[in-house]
């Protein structure tokens, strides 16, 4: 009996802890998002070629992302949180460079007077690592989560609707709050402590998750 109460505050614990930082974690992804777009934007100039370019890649990187994540929640079932928080280090590290990265690219594209395919190639190089890192957090922590909940369908739901509420929430916090307050550089460094701080929850998990385990024997 007290192993049960112990498993169902563990699993309690964790579900709140991981929903939460998925919510924040889409939250930031969406604020690099509207950042980056409007630097590129600035760089290789505001038409339909280069709205069009900038969406696919985005969404091809987390399309990509994905597949790579399930793969990585396979091979490492016992480390998928860890691997959640690693993707978001990862991330924020990308966000606090991408600014002077992107600064470099416009440099270089000015220099070499690029055309339109150049230019997509720039933005393709540049956004592919994040958005891909994005793309892996979903399955890696969909995995874990069906670890105890044991139903896929409530796992993808829950983390989906988190995350996609978090994406909304970014995306209208950026230019109504962010934009008139902050220079982008501030935006962007914002979201990159935002996934600092969920990379540093996910390690919380991750802890607690073995602790629980091999203590209590839990399968969790």
């Amino acid at each position: 009996m007290e192993k049960k109460l112990l498993k169902i505050e563990g699993i309690r614990f964790l579900d709140v802890v991981l929903s939460g930082s998925f919510f924040l974690s889409g939250c930031c992804a969406l604020v690099y998002q509207v950042g980056w777009q409007r630097i590129l934007y600035g760089i290789v100039g505001v038409d339909i070629d280069s709205i069009t370019i900038i969406v696919s890649v985005f969404m091809f990187g987390i399309g990509v992302g994905g597949m790579l994540g399930g793969r990585v929640a396979d091979i490492a079932p016992h480390r998928r949180i860890k691997h959640y928080a690693i993707a978001e280090f990862s991330i924020a590290i990308y966000g606090l460079v991408s600014v002077e990265l992107l600064q470099y690219l416009g440099e270089w594209l000015a220099l070499t007077r690029s055309d339109a395919l150049w230019s997509g190639v720039a933005s393709f190089l540049f956004l592919i690592v994040p958005t891909v890192l994005m793309g892996m957090t979903l399955p890696l922590l969909t995995m874990a989560f069906n670890e105890w909940n044991q139903s896929v369908g409530v796992s993808v739901g829950r983390l989906y609707f988190f995350n996609t509420l978090g994406a909304a929430i970014g995306a209208g916090v950026v230019p109504f709050l962010l934009f008139p307050r902050w220079v982008l550089n501030d935006v962007i460094f914002f979201a990159a402590m935002g996934n600092v701080f969920v990379g540093l929850t996910a390690i919380v998990a991750y802890r607690r998750q073995m602790s629980l385990k091999n203590k209590y024997s839990l399968d969790l």
